[in-house]
């Protein structure tokens, strides 16, 4: 997705920097932060490979990092904030927006199968419907790969292996991608798998190798270079 088509809101502009900086001014933008945790243990691993990979596709996945709160040293990953609105996101009408986003609701398809991403609903994927062009964002990726159960991330790499993982499988409790039932045509099938493809080994092996530290041990960061 191209940088220059995503919008965010700053919540403070600073005065301009010092000479030899390009007029440059420090911003304050929103974010998302979200933890490890017992209904996610491993959420920064799963957020940090998914969006990097998300985004280097040119899927919707709004930019974010890893990030310390102001006191501490326990991670969270961050998202930059996409709701302008402030109000809470309405669940999406996932037959409306594979129709009016054909392309990219099939990129979302094959993406979340490349990650093994069963938990995909109309509250994880936002459409602004009255942009022109109508306008999506992908996130919550902490249930991809490694799952959401500790310790058994290797386990659920070995199950899902050679799986489409979005299908209601007995391997994803029975989950099933949102919009698998509303894509009734292969038409745009072939430019993501082109892109898909052409993800280097460098990109998924270097992302992999920083994992452990994150939320996960060294070998459930290389079953997850080898499994993408």
């Amino acid at each position: 997705m191209p940088a220059g088509g995503d919008r965010y809101r700053t919540t403070f502009l600073g005065p301009l920097l010092g000479s030899g900086v390009g007029e440059s001014q420090v911003v304050s933008i929103p974010a998302v932060a979200k933890k490890n945790g017992a209904n996610a243990p491993y959420c920064v691993p799963n957020e940090v490979t998914c969006g990097e990979i998300g985004r280097f596709l040119g899927l919707p996945v709004p930019p974010a990092g890893v990030v310390y709160p102001p006191k501490g040293n326990e991670l969270f990953y961050a998202s930059l904030d996409f709701n302008l609105t402030g109000n809470a996101l309405p669940p999406v009408n996932v037959t409306k927006c594979a129709e009016v986003l054909p392309k990219v609701s099939a990129g979302v398809l094959l993406f979340d199968i490349l990650i093994a991403n069963s938990d995909r609903h109309g509250r994880n994927l936002s459409v602004d419907f009255s942009a022109r062009p109508p306008k999506m964002n992908i996130f919550d990726h902490g249930h991809a790969l490694f799952g959401k159960d500790a310790g058994k991330g290797v386990a659920r790499l070995e199950k899902l292996r050679d799986r489409l993982a979005i299908s209601a499988g007995s391997h994803t409790a029975g989950n099933r991608h949102c919009l698998l039932d509303q894509i009734d045509t292969d038409a745009h099938f072939g430019d993501w798998f082109d892109r898909i493809r052409t993800i280097p080994h460098f990109v998924i092996d270097d992302l992999c190798a920083d994992l452990p530290g994150l939320g996960c041990t060294k070998g459930e960061a290389n079953a997850a270079a080898d499994f993408l």
